[in-house]
This record gives C-alpha cells, structure tokens and sequence, in this order.
C-alpha cells in the first residue's frame, strides 16, 4: 500500500514510534495543514471584504476627517460634533456609525461611547490607508475601519454592524470552515479505525518476512562452505550471487582423509524456502559424508530427503564428487546438473535424473582421470542462462570460450570474480534472473 511504503520509508521502528503513533502523528500534521489552508482562506477573502467596504465608504470618511482637522486647526470649542451629529443620525439605523478614537485606543467621541476602548479581536486586515478589523461595540461584534488623521492624533473609526455587512460572506465562510473540519474529522475517523488495523496488519507481515528472510540469510551463509583453505595440493574459490535476498544454490568443499569432496547445486525454487531447503540439503550431505557413505548411495538419500517433503513442490540439480589426493581420480555423480568444465572442456558424463522427482531412482558414478596443473569450474545454471537486453542467452559456448581465454596462472579467486563481472557486463542493464553459483578448483 502506498501510505505503508511513507511509514515503512520513515523507519518508524528506528524513531520507536508504533504504527498507531505513527498515523497519529500524520493527523497531527494534516490537521495542521488543514486548519493552516481553512485559515489563510478566511483571511483572504476577509481582506477582500475589507477592502472592498473601506474603498465604499473611503470619500465619506475622506471628507469627515477633513471637517474634524479643519476644526481642530482652528481650535474649535468642539470638533468633533460632525462625528456627534452623524454617530447620531446613523445611530437610528443600528446599522452604521462613526466615532473618534485617541493614539491610546479611547473613545473620544461620540459622547456616549467616550472613555472606551475598542479593541481588535481578530481577523486584522490593511487597507491603503488604514485598517480593519473585528471589535466588541456597544456589546455586538462589528466590524471597523479606522481611518488616521493626517496630523492630529487621532483616527476616525467606522462602525458597521457585522451580519448586516458580512452576513452573506460570513454564511459562507462557516460553511467553508465546517466543511474543512467535517473533512478532517471523516479522514481522522477512517483512518483511525479502519486504515490503522490494515497498516497494523500489513506491518506485521511485512515484519514477518524480513524476519525470515534474515533467518533465510543466516541459513544460506551457514550452508555453504567460507573456508576454501582445505588441502594445500588444491587451490579453491567459489562465489554465491542470489537473484533475491536470499536463494536456493549451494556449494561445499572439504578434505575426507585422503580425498577432497566437493558439491554444487541449484534447488528449483527461489527465496526463503529454497534457502530453508538448501540447509537442510547441505547439513544432511555434510553429515553423511563425514560418516564415508558413496556417492552414488548420497544422491539417493539426498534424493528421497527431497521426496519426503512435498510440501515444498521443489526438486534439486546437483554435481557431486570426490577427488583422491594421491592418484588424482575423480569420482562423480550428476543429478541433472549443468555440465562442469575441465581445462576449458566440457566434462563427458551420462545424463541422469535430478533429486526430487522418482523417489527409488537409482544414480550410478563416473570416474575421471585428473593432472596435476588441471582446472575445473563448476556453476549454476544461473551462469549459463543469463540474459542480456535482448533476452539472448549467455550459454555454454560463451562460457567455454571464456575459460578457454583466461591467461595462465590467474587464480580461483580471480576466475571467479572475473566470470560474475564478464554475465555483469553480458546482461548490461537487463536485471539478473537466477541464482548463480560458481566453483573454481586447480590442482596445483
């Protein structure tokens, strides 16, 4: 889900934050964000209406504040009774009037309102030469425009009875209030006790994968072989590249007493059960080597091992064989594995069946005569049916012709490394579609 991938993406787990706080958090902030927009907006058009008010009545209070300045630099005895006579008369309507206020906020004038402060409440609002704003008059909400005079202390206020002024525009604006709030509360409610148990839900599945594939992980690394350094009469290097987190190829290597045993497979399937049955695989070949059983006897056990757990619809290719450290013969067996190369030759053997399919299949060993200066490479067919942009197949002669140009010398490690860096540049921007194993040993 899209909102799963934000939260996965914060890493609330690293801030400890639940999925709960988490949403909490994000209706905090939507909140915000919504009030910020409902706000801004009603100021906005409140600013329009101030203006436009202020530009309708501007000649009028033009001309009274002149008279009031007029009366002031003359030093009547009472200037300010053109506020007095128009307070008076537009009293009458209850719904406009004018009064006189000081630099301090007090009303001056007209008498009845003097000695009284009118102070903005909210939504102030600037006009070309003064400003507006709302205010608490003779006990109703008003709306007011002050006016400066020029130079007399003073500003001229203009009173207007707010619903008669703005009844129509503040209608619409609580409307336009409500209906933010309604939104956020229907957002906040579904989200709350809807979307949350999904996210919650989704979490803990992904959760659970990440806690398999980390177990997965863990698995692979302890079935395959780290310690190549098993005999000083043979040089041996292999590489794992999982298509996914984590897949189902396996090599391992090791000295039997007088012989070096090696193995390399590929389990059908790819991701975490493969890598749960390649463990299990590598563990019961390990084991059964160690007690000296043949190989062709080890290929139907491990075969039956694979028959005995349908439930993982998997069948495995494997190339198994032991080399004797004195005579350099190698003994091996082939379950439907690709072809080992040897000396930039393909190896000669009878096909057979793969693990996993015929549960009393019988496999039966070759045997090969080895030199000392020899080099075998064993792979995956992950190697051999890679796929560049063109969907083209990297394949065997590729493969063969590569071994056959690497310079002498070089050593497992580098063949190795070299081999992934040669289906790297093979596949260009093509991505990788198998797992792929590979094996380099050199008699030396």
């Amino acid at each position: 889900m899209f909102l799963s991938e934000i939260l996965h993406n914060f890493e609330l787990v690293k801030l400890n934050l639940t999925i709960r706080q988490g949403i909490l958090l994000l209706l905090i902030v939507f909140g915000l964000i919504t009030g910020g927009v409902t706000y801004f907006t009603v100021r906005y058009f409140w600013g329009l209406d101030v203006e436009k008010e202020y530009l309708d009545d501007r000649d009028d209070m033009v001309i009274l504040a002149s008279q009031i300045e007029t009366g002031l630099d003359r030093g009547d005895e009472d200037p300010f009774r053109f506020v007095e006579a128009t307070a008076l008369i537009q009293a009458k309507d209850e719904n406009f009037s004018y009064m006189l206020r000081d630099s301090a906020g007090i009303v001056v004038s007209p008498p009845f309102m003097a000695g009284k402060k009118i102070p903005i409440k909210h939504f102030e609002a600037r006009t070309k030469d003064g400003f507006g704003g709302m205010a608490r008059v003779w006990g109703y909400d008003c709306f007011v425009i002050f006016y400066p005079l020029s130079h007399h202390p003073y500003e001229l206020v203009a009173v207007y009875d707010y619903n008669y002024v703005f009844g129509d525009e503040a209608r619409t604006l609580r409307v336009f209030t409500f209906l933010m709030l309604g939104i956020f509360l229907a957002v906040a409610l579904l989200t709350w006790f809807w979307l949350t148990p999904v996210l919650e839900s989704s979490f803990a599945r992904r959760q659970r994968a990440e806690d398999e594939l980390r177990v997965a992980h863990d698995l692979q690394q302890k079935a395959v072989t780290h310690d190549f350094d098993v005999d000083p009469r043979f040089e041996i290097h292999a590489e794992l590249r999982a298509m996914k987190d984590v897949g189902g190829d396996i090599y391992l290597c090791g000295s039997l007493g007088e012989k070096l045993f090696f193995t390399i497979g590929d389990v059908s399937d790819k991701g975490t059960a493969a890598a749960f049955m390649m463990f299990m695989l590598s563990s019961f070949i390990r084991s059964r080597v160690q007690e000296g059983v043949s190989l062709d006897v080890l290929m139907g056990e491990v075969n039956r091992l694979i028959c005995k757990n349908p439930e993982y619809e998997m069948f495995c290719t494997l190339f198994m064989g032991f080399i004797d450290l004195d005579t350099l013969e190698m003994e091996f067996c082939n379950a439907g594995h690709t072809r080992t190369l040897i000396d930039g030759e393909f190896l000669a053997q009878d096909p057979q069946l793969i693990a996993g399919i015929v549960p009393d299949y019988v496999w039966h060993t070759q045997k090969l005569q080895l030199h000392h200066g020899a080099g075998l490479l064993l792979y995956t067919d992950g190697v051999t049916e890679a796929r560049d942009e063109s969907r083209a197949l990297f394949g065997e002669a590729r493969l063969q012709a590569w071994m056959k140009q690497r310079p002498a010398g070089t050593s497992c490690r580098e063949d190795c490394e070299d081999l992934l860096q040669t289906l790297a540049s093979f596949r260009g921007k093509a991505k990788q579609n198998d797992d792929i194993a590979i094996m380099s040993i050199k008699i030396k």
